[in-house]
């Protein structure tokens, strides 16, 4: 029961954390790469990455107690929030990634490329999108009244 808690828990941070990286990235897209902000960003991407593996992986048990506590369990919207919730996994680990390789650039005092704004804010916004609709399947689950 306690991946539950910490699953239901830990999902807002990806929610309010992927668009507010975007924010970031957005914002400091003209400031030099190995600047204060960029190393906050780069930093923040690879938190939200951890949070978001933990999220996904305590989503399995957070089914399984769900399946228990709901007596009309909606499997098919568990799965659609598991697939999505997936997609959105593997886009946050890539930019995870991203945040590794701009620290290991600065770390070896190398400016890290101008190209990464554009990759973070396609993979951001797309994420974001993507984690929002996670989100609204995710709460379809609790409140069928809604569908």
């Amino acid at each position: 029961m306690i991946a539950n808690w910490i699953h239901i828990i830990i999902v807002h941070f990806a929610v309010i954390g992927t668009p507010w990286l975007a924010y970031r990235v957005f914002v400091h897209r003209l400031t030099p790469m190995d600047a204060k902000p960029w190393k906050g960003t780069f930093s923040g991407l690879i938190i939200l990455a951890i949070i978001t593996t933990v999220a996904y992986l305590t989503g399995p048990e957070t089914a399984d107690w769900t399946k228990q506590a709901l007596v009309a369990f909606p499997q098919n919207q568990v799965e659609d929030h598991a697939l999505w919730g997936r997609i959105a996994f593997v886009i946050q680990g890539i930019t995870g990634l991203i945040g590794l390789m701009g620290w290991a650039n600065i770390l070896q005092e190398e400016k890290p490329d101008r190209r990464i704004y554009s990759f973070l804010m396609v993979l951001l916004i797309l994420n974001t999108l993507v984690i929002l609709y996670t989100a609204h399947l995710g709460g379809l689950i609790r409140r069928m009244d809604l569908i």
